[in-house]
C-alpha cells in the first residue's frame, strides 16, 4: 500500500484527553520507516492510562526515571520493558506535567509485512501485531525509541479509517490488578487482529 503523508496526524492531536485519544486511535495508521522500507498497521486495540484516579498507570504515584516520558507533552513514544521479555509501546497524551499515555495493544498489518514477519519470526499475519509485545516487535521498537517524537519522518501516525461508535467495543483493561474496573480498553468489533475478545 502507498501511505499518504498528507494525512499525517499533527502533534496537537495528542494533547487531547487520554481517554478520547485511545478511542480516536482506532483506525489510525501507525507507520515506521526503516532503511527506506515502510511498515504500517491499522490500530485496532488500545488502552488508556489516565493521569487521575488510575492506579494501574505507571504515573499514578510520582514521576520516575522509567515513567518520565509520560510527563512530557503529548506526541512522543513511551517505550518500556516488561516481564524481562518484551517492550510495550505507548503514545504520550495531554500536556506536559500531566502523566498519561495510551498503550498500543494490537493492529492489522498493511505494509512492510515481510519485514514484520522477519522481526516476529512468524508468518501468521493475524499474529504479527497481536498483543503489545508483538506490536513492538513487529516494528522493531525498543528503549532507543523512548521519547521519540511522532512528528518525525520515521515514526508517525496517519488518518486512515473512521469507525462509528457502534463498531468500537469499550471494556476493561487486560493483565492489571489495580483500577481494573475502569472501562479504558477500546477495540474494533469483530477484528481478528485484537489480543483478546
Amino acid at each position: 500500500m502507498k501511505i499518504d503523508q498528507t494525512k499525517k496526524i499533527p502533534i496537537e492531536f495528542y494533547k487531547q484527553k487520554t481517554e478520547d485519544i485511545a478511542r480516536l486511535l482506532i483506525g489510525k495508521l501507525f507507520v515506521r520507516v526503516i532503511d527506506g522500507e515502510w511498515l504500517a498497521c491499522e490500530i485496532h486495540e488500545t488502552e488508556a492510562y489516565l493521569p487521575d484516579g488510575d492506579y494501574a498507570s505507571h504515573a499514578a504515584k510520582m514521576k520516575t526515571l522509567r515513567n518520565a516520558p509520560m510527563f512530557e507533552s503529548g506526541g512522543i513514544l513511551y517505550v518500556y520493558f516488561i516481564y524481562g521479555v518484551h517492550y510495550c509501546v505507548n503514545i504520550v497524551t495531554e500536556n506536559a506535567g500531566i502523566g498519561s499515555a495510551v498503550l498500543l495493544r494490537a493492529g492489522k498489518p498493511l505494509a512492510g509485512i515481510e519485514k514484520m514477519q522477519e522481526f516476529r519470526k512468524s508468518n501468521k499475519i493475524e499474529q504479527l501485531c497481536k498483543g503489545p509485545g508483538n506490536f513492538a516487535k513487529a516494528f522493531d521498537l525498543n528503549k532507543t525509541h523512548n521519547f521519540h517524537r511522532l512528528d518525525s519522518d520515521d515514526i508517525f501516525l496517519c488518518d486512515y479509517e473512521t469507525y462509528p461508535d457502534s463498531e468500537i467495543v469499550r471494556t476493561t483493561r487486560i493483565g492489571i490488578n489495580l483500577s481494573k474496573d475502569l472501562p479504558l480498553r477500546f477495540y474494533l468489533k469483530d477484528s481478528p487482529y485484537i489480543s483478546k475478545k
